[in-house]
């Protein structure tokens, strides 16, 4: 089972010719509304990407998160549901959900957000979540919950046993403890230049950030670069670049979170894969989502991936 800490937001996406100046009011070309935060995003990847062939009822991905105790609130955690996601440890909770408002022009997206709910995660709904988990089980966090309680969550899966997966987004300073917890680093350019002071513009220095997260106690390392694809360590034992697929770029909302989403799911609880092939297949279904319009919906079933890519891989 793979647990997903994180926030679940109401996604308001606007489509919009170019950014407003100071002042500036524009018309947006188009709005969309839905499932979104970068928990949740996540947490329906794996739940899309695992549902196939005869397992289809069988849900791979547990959400703990926070919505408000209101209309939007409710639908948020029925599209969960819908999407494939166990919601037993999604608590509805007298605040405001958490609001993330998405500005599109062209390839590229700005994003606002309002944390809301999600800023009330206690330690308490870690410990209540994690009680039954074990060894064979993942834990994947984010960073738009307080910083505290994704140490907290950290600290008690290792304590467990379980693998531990961090996508250190948004973008912040982080104590040299989380380090220790954590199995496999997911960081993109920003995240990356911020927790090691080094930009990662070309093989040396993405080099030399990886090894800063590996002397802190990271053994993988994913940096995730847009465009440019992935560079990825694994101790410094494996150490190559997988480039981004070719594709026609629609909307990059969501690209993130399916990439992270889909290597939770494939790395390390199914046999067949290794770290570099669980890379190589999000990959493959980040591709798919930067093709597509919105954040959760955008996101590809695991039979959408194999059929483009004619991957090779045998249903469980």
């Amino acid at each position: 089972m793979i647990y997903v800490l994180g926030s679940i937001n109401n996604d308001i996406s606007l489509e919009l010719e170019r950014m407003p100046k100071k002042g500036e009011t524009l018309i947006a070309d188009g709005c969309r509304m839905g499932l979104g935060g970068k928990g949740a995003n996540q947490a329906v990847a794996i739940a899309k990407l695992a549902m196939r062939g005869r397992n289809k009822a069988k849900k791979a991905v547990k959400m703990i998160g926070l919505v408000g105790n209101d209309f939007v609130g409710s639908e948020l955690v029925k599209k969960l549901d819908d999407a494939g996601v166990d919601t037993e440890f999604v608590r509805q909770v007298n605040r405001n959900t958490g609001t993330a408002i998405v500005a599109v022009t062209g390839k590229d997206n700005r994003i606002m957000v309002y944390s809301g709910a999600n800023l009330g995660i206690s330690k308490s709904d870690v410990d209540e979540a994690l009680e039954h988990a074990t060894s064979a089980d993942t834990l994947l966090c984010q960073l738009e919950v307080p910083l505290y309680i994704v140490g907290y969550a950290l600290r008690k899966a290792r304590a467990i046993g379980m693998t531990t997966i961090l996508n250190p987004a948004p973008a912040k300073e982080l104590p040299d403890d989380f380090y220790y917890n954590v199995d496999v680093i997911v960081p993109n350019e920003t995240e990356t230049q911020m927790l090691t002071g080094i930009n990662p513009k070309d093989w040396n220095s993405r080099l030399a950030a990886m090894h800063a997260f590996h002397e802190r106690g990271v053994r993988y390392v994913v940096l995730t670069l847009g465009e440019s694809g992935c560079t990825i360590s694994d101790n410094n034992r494996l150490v190559m670049h997988i480039p981004a697929i070719k594709t026609s770029v629609v909307d990059t909302t969501g690209a993130g979170d399916t990439f992270v989403g889909a290597f939770a799911l494939t790395y390390p609880h199914v046999g067949m894969y290794v770290f570099k092939e669980a890379c190589m297949f999000a990959t493959k279904a980040s591709s798919i989502t930067v093709s597509r319009r919105g954040a959760a919906e955008s996101i590809p079933t695991f039979e959408e991936v194999c059929e483009l890519y004619s991957y090779d891989i045998k249903k469980k």
